[in-house]
């Protein structure tokens, strides 16, 4: 498998859920303090329904307003509740509830030397699905990743997501690939069947967490198992090398 680049997914790939069922968690919390100082009246679990459905609020379309896509879902929820936060009380709620779900999440410590290695041989790019894009980019720059990628994609930055194959142009164009000569390696369905519908040949990050039976996936639902049916996987990133030559 000698590819000239290596793609790469963030969330759950590079970097990895402590406890993902925590992470929502505090992040619904967090999002329901800062509301409650803004005037919500509702209960918390009166107010858990809204939270947990901020995943699936339909993505609104790009827009030239100066906010991220999770910013106006924000801003919507806020409409929806009655809520009128100001454009930069909306601002400094979604950092703040997003930097609080990142505190649950962390660098695969051997990604650093995983990337140095690959990089010296090949071409590198990280393409993520994430509605607030400057906290992805900040993310990267604090753990020092940055400089390993030629190109970094973000889907709310370029308005599609995976598994839509067209947000594998992007890093394609910018490194000057084909396809054929890339692999990707992430997580989820999405990863898997976004990367085969774009060309590119995936890898399956399949990490076991603390506890659980060999052979489950922690980020996909047992009914999607078939979509990983013939994808190379790995259980650590450092086999990535080995695969890949």
């Amino acid at each position: 498998m000698n590819r000239k680049g290596v793609f790469f997914d963030l969330y759950g790939t590079l970097v990895i859920f402590s406890d993902m069922d925590g992470a929502w968690l505090a992040w619904r919390t967090a999002l329901y303090n800062q509301l409650v100082e803004h005037g919500l009246s509702l209960s918390e679990q009166e107010f858990a329904p809204y939270g947990d459905g901020m995943a699936s609020r339909p993505v609104p379309p790009l827009a030239d307003d100066g906010l991220t896509l999770y910013e106006r879902k924000l801003q919507a929820l806020c409409h929806d509740l009655r809520l009128p936060l100001s454009r930069q009380s909306i601002v400094t709620t979604a950092a703040y509830t997003v930097a609080t779900w990142q505190q649950w999440i962390a660098l695969d410590p051997e990604a650093p030397s995983v990337l140095r290695t690959l990089q010296e041989s090949r071409q590198l790019a990280l393409i993520s699905n994430f509605d607030h894009p400057p906290h992805a980019r900040a993310v990267l720059a604090d753990l020092g990743l940055l400089p390993f990628f030629e190109a970094v994609v973000i889907s709310g930055d370029v308005g599609v997501s995976k598994p839509d194959p067209r947000i594998f142009s992007f890093a394609l164009n910018q490194t000057g690939l084909k396809p054929e000569e890339v692999v990707y390696v992430g997580d989820s369905v999405e990863d898997v069947q976004g990367a085969r519908a774009a060309g590119l040949c995936p890898i399956r990050i399949r990490r076991r967490l603390l506890g659980q039976p060999p052979g489950e996936n922690p980020f996909a639902d047992h009914d999607q198992q078939e979509a990983f049916v013939g994808v190379p996987a790995i259980s650590h990133l450092r086999e990535l090398v080995s695969l890949l030559d």
